[in-house]
């Protein structure tokens, strides 16, 4: 029978019942608990830094969990007098007539049927085993990583009453216990998990920025991304850390390789991707990295300088969209009119902000789709803003489809789970076609050459042929079966024709035949995954895989901090004004990783 009852077995697993020995979960580390529990209290306290407290869960009234179907035993094989192969369960029906009979007997093909009656005990509340009880604390941290739930949530009525009905035996740690044991001991784990996967990184895109949370403290968040060895694009948050130092290239570099050393990094980071604000250009500069501004950035900033030509009319669209926004009656009126003209879900304004990308193209095109509903609103209201003239309506309709193709390169590039870098070139040259006018850009220093491919590619052949003493692999051969062939020996035949056999040329000449066949192989379509084909074709190519693998890991934006920030904005809500940055930092590495 399980009799583990201690708090200590919420981080630990027995793995070994005979020698009395469990693991960590967290750190995985083994430790022995014949006598006491001593030593897994000092693990956790000194090594984790959680303090097993008296009172880790709240206390249920157990003479109200009579009524618990999952917790009715089995029947006991003792009380059987036959074989298990032989019994049947059968419900029991009490027959008046025999109320003192305890089973039902059914003699069937040679074998004795029993069922046994169950008795009163087998309705009393049974106790969570240490393993199911553990099951359920991590579903129940779900709701604080995956859904930024505040940790009060547990001591909720209204949340008590409901996991009481779901499972009356389930004990809900209190908030105390899940912020200062559970969420700790759970990061613990997944930075053990995530610092072991990077451990096998070659190459990896690092993207960082910077964010102030609305009780003004300021954050530095800091992404890596690399390809692993089933060519699929991994993503990992190493940190979104409090950063209240001034915001100078020297304090930004220093705080960078602090995170990057920590996690063994440094000399893994092949590109870095920023916003375009020079302290952490010149930062990533400083710590000698290749880096670029992110494009959606870029992006956003030309079409925020081509609206200024059209500034007056933007600034009238926002007025009146304000005035729809702010005034019920105006809201309400707009409603009606759209309902009475058979529109089945009538649709809002949408107001413009300036942080968000490609929010001025939503709001003008809502804006134009509304454009009978709007007309014939504003002239029912009293006060109302002043319409658009017919031919502002004719320079919207043409505005759209002069931003359409920058919100569709925007969403394009904004992706983290495929590779964004290489579809930067491909994005400009097809917005430089559309708008010859309007961009200027110099595409020939984007451009990768063929001749650059090769020469990368032949790096990659000489670092895997040649020898320690400077001498390649086909000499090496060539020598050795000279050698052999002036004495008699079983294997002179066989050396022979491997020499024979063996890649002739230099490194380059092999690098320009592969990269040939590669160029010479049908373009896959842009809906299909690249990195699946070079997955698929890496036997083909095992050195232009080797290549791909390193440089197909870069993005093309830093969306990904972004998004991170996105998610601390729903962390740190009023709820949960006096969450440490710690626990923060904690949370959304946790929401990021697992």
């Amino acid at each position: 029978m399980d009799r583990r009852t201690s708090n200590v077995w919420s981080h630990f697993t027995v793995i070994d019942e005979k020698n009395k020995i469990s693991k960590c979960d967290m750190c995985l580390k083994k430790y022995s608990f014949k006598s006491t529990l001593t030593n897994l209290k000092k693990h956790l306290a000194g090594v984790h830094s959680i303090h097993m407290s008296s009172n880790i869960s709240t206390n249920h009234n157990e003479s109200e969990n009579i009524d618990n179907p999952a917790t009715i035993p089995e029947p006991s094989s003792s009380l059987l007098s036959e074989p298990m192969s032989d019994i049947v369960p059968t419900q029991c029906t009490p027959s008046s007539s025999s109320s003192s009979n305890a089973f039902t007997i059914m003699k069937t093909s040679g074998s004795i049927r029993k069922s046994k009656q169950t008795s009163v005990v087998g309705y009393l509340p049974r106790k969570l085993t240490v393993d199911a009880k553990k099951n359920l604390d991590q579903k129940l941290l779900k709701l604080f990583v995956n859904d930024f739930q505040p940790f009060k949530v547990v001591e909720d009525s209204g949340f008590k009453q409901f996991v009481k009905a779901l499972n009356p035996n389930y004990e809900l740690p209190n908030r105390h216990a899940i912020s200062k044991e559970l969420i700790p001991a759970l990061y613990e784990k997944c930075l053990v998990e995530m610092k072991s996967l990077t451990s096998t990184v070659e190459s990896a895109c690092l993207t960082t920025d910077c964010w102030t949370s609305r009780n003004n403290e300021s954050f530095i968040a800091i992404t890596i991304h690399f390809i692993d060895t089933e060519f699929e694009l991994k993503s990992i948050l190493l940190g979104c850390h409090s950063f209240n130092l001034n915001h100078t290239a020297n304090n930004l570099a220093q705080e960078i390789e602090r995170v990057l050393n920590s996690w063994n990094l440094y000399n893994k980071i092949t590109f870095a991707v920023s916003d375009n604000a020079y302290n952490i250009k010149n930062a990533l500069n400083m710590l000698g990295f290749k880096n670029m501004g992110c494009f959606a950035h870029t992006m956003n900033l030309i079409v925020q300088s081509a609206l200024k030509l059209e500034e007056d009319l933007i600034n009238k669209i926002k007025n009146i969209v304000s005035h729809f926004r702010k005034s019920t009656v105006a809201n309400n009126a707009l409603k009606t009119y759209q309902i009475n003209n058979g529109i089945k879900g009538p649709k809002k304004l949408i107001q413009d902000v300036p942080t968000r990308w490609n929010s001025t193209y939503y709001m003008v095109c809502r804006f134009v789709e509304l454009e009978t509903s709007i007309r014939g609103t504003l002239g029912l209201l009293n006060n109302a803003p002043e319409n658009l003239k017919p031919e502002e309506w004719v320079i919207l309709k043409d505005l759209i489809k002069v931003l359409k193709p920058f919100e569709e390169a925007t969403k394009a590039i904004s992706g983290q789970k495929y590779m964004t870098a290489s579809l930067v070139i491909v994005i400009v040259q097809g917005l430089f076609k559309v708008f010859n006018n309007l961009l200027k850009m110099n595409l020939t220093q984007s451009l990768t050459s063929g001749r650059k491919i090769v020469e990368k590619t032949s790096e990659i052949i000489r670092s895997k042929y040649i020898e320690d003493d400077g001498t390649h692999e086909s000499a090496t051969l060539v020598d050795v079966t000279h050698s052999n062939s002036e004495q008699l020996s079983i294997w002179n035949d066989i050396d022979s024709c491997v020499a024979k056999s063996s890649p002739m040329g230099t490194a380059k000449s092999r690098a320009i035949v592969e990269v040939q066949r590669y160029l010479e192989d049908p373009i896959i379509t842009r809906c299909q995954d690249p990195l699946k084909w070079w997955k698929e074709h890496s036997y083909n190519y095992p050195h232009l895989s080797v290549l791909a693998k390193n440089t197909l890991c870069h993005l093309g934006t830093s969306v990904p901090c972004e998004r991170i920030f996105s998610s601390a904005g729903l962390v740190l809500n009023d709820r949960r004004c006096r969450l440490k940055n710690e626990k923060v930092n904690m949370l959304l590495f946790l929401h990021y990783n697992s």
